[in-house]
């Protein structure tokens, strides 16, 4: 029961992840872990969480920060301090143990905006630690996934949910509208050689059109025309109708 208690709240933890990508938060994974016993025997909770940039944590507090659900308690959202690196800030937003996933996305948008008035800082309390697992797993099998063949597993159902956020967040950006700005930033030539290496290292690992367009348009306007320049907005198209056909 511990593994199933395990893979079903990673399950939940990917619903919420993908709500929050949905929301533009910067989501970097996603974790679980099923009830066990320490070396004292002591019955241990069901738990999952969520982790997002550093960039994130460093904007509340510069320690860690991030999400953390578990099964007497629900979610909270904890931030530590950058000096001790303690937990120096937790809010639980007090919507039950299994809130949806859109309430949890909520909740922390309203902490970007007020941390300490986003939710509360009492601990709640649901059931007892080691009872109701069978209630519990019946709670989170809405979360399962809907082609269980394919996302067997909650690691990998967030990998494709992540990598299909951003592949979209970059889309967006990338379709150029006639009433988009030009923005003047000055890069030194360093820095954008960097970019484009860390462009080549992404298509290198993960093969994207859209990494390649990306950096085809960064270094013709750098001044170093790619390959088949004059077929870059075709491609971009072209790569954008391809994503969006059924």
């Amino acid at each position: 029961m511990s593994a199933e208690l395990a893979r079903r709240a990673g399950h939940y933890a990917a619903a919420v992840a993908e709500c929050l990508l949905e929301a533009g938060l910067p989501v970097t994974g996603i974790q679980s872990c099923g009830p066990w016993r320490d070396t004292d025997g002591e019955y241990l909770d069901v738990e999952a969480g969520i982790s997002f940039t550093q960039a994130f944590a460093d904007q509340h507090g510069g320690g860690d920060g991030g999400l953390h659900w578990a099964g007497t308690s629900g979610w909270c959202l904890y931030t530590t301090d950058k000096e001790d690196r303690y937990l120096s800030g937790v809010r639980w937003p007090g919507a039950g143990l299994l809130p949806e996933p859109r309430l949890v996305a909520a909740f922390v948008d309203a902490f970007r905006l007020d941390p300490a008035g986003a939710g509360s800082s009492e601990q709640p309390y649901y059931p007892q630690e080691g009872q109701d697992f069978p209630m519990l797993l019946d709670s989170l099998a809405p979360y399962l996934p809907a082609q269980p063949c394919l996302f067997e597993e909650p690691q990998i159902r967030f990998a494709d949910l992540h990598r299909r956020a951003y592949e979209n967040r970059v889309r967006r950006a990338l379709v150029s509208r006639a009433s988009d700005p030009l923005t003047h930033l000055y890069l030194r030539q360093g820095e954008l050689t960097a970019l484009l290496h860390l462009l080549e290292y992404a298509e290198s690992s993960n093969p994207s059109a859209l990494n390649r367009l990306l950096a085809a348009d960064l270094g013709a306007r750098a001044g170093r025309p790619p390959e088949a320049a004059e077929t870059h907005k075709g491609a971009l198209q072209e790569a954008n109708h391809r994503r969006q056909a059924p």
